[in-house]
């Protein structure tokens, strides 16, 4: 075993459940919407503030599959009303991400809006990750 993969697995052991690949696939999913928001912003020349807003739903899709896929187990749901607790969750996630962007390009407005991007992921990864774990994927409780 490679001593990446060793240390992956030691830090998952540490980590609350499913945080660790929680926020490999929230890595995948900045890169999606950092790529998406370049392409919009720096080559088609839209408004920053409108290539993130198209941006952030991409890379939502591309989270929501993934998580599904790799970090939560099943949860007994239909699969329309998953999507819709994780749609739930996933605006006022991006609608943090997003006021956070907006701040800190108002803000700094000589800062390139990459770093404003990540700024607010960063802010609502906490948000996200405990909404998905504790709302979205919980388990139905019988009862």
């Amino acid at each position: 075993m490679s001593t990446v993969t060793e240390s992956f697995h030691r830090l998952q052991a540490l980590a609350p459940k499913g945080l660790v690949r929680f926020l490999s696939i929230g890595l995948i999913g900045l890169a999606v919407d950092s790529s998406v928001f370049a392409a919009l912003f720096y080559f088609a020349h839209l408004d920053k503030a409108l290539a993130r807003a198209v941006a952030m739903p991409v890379a939502t899709c591309v989270t929501w599959a993934l998580n599904r896929r790799h970090t939560f187990q099943a949860t007994g749901r239909a699969k329309h009303h998953e999507v819709g607790r994780y749609a739930a969750v996933t605006i006022c996630a991006q609608a943090i991400s997003y006021g956070v962007f907006l701040a800190i390009c108002s803000l700094f407005p000589k800062l390139p809006p990459n770093i404003a991007l990540v700024v607010g992921a960063v802010v609502a990864a906490g948000f996200s990750y405990s909404g998905q774990r504790f709302f979205t994927f919980a388990p139905i409780r019988a009862g």
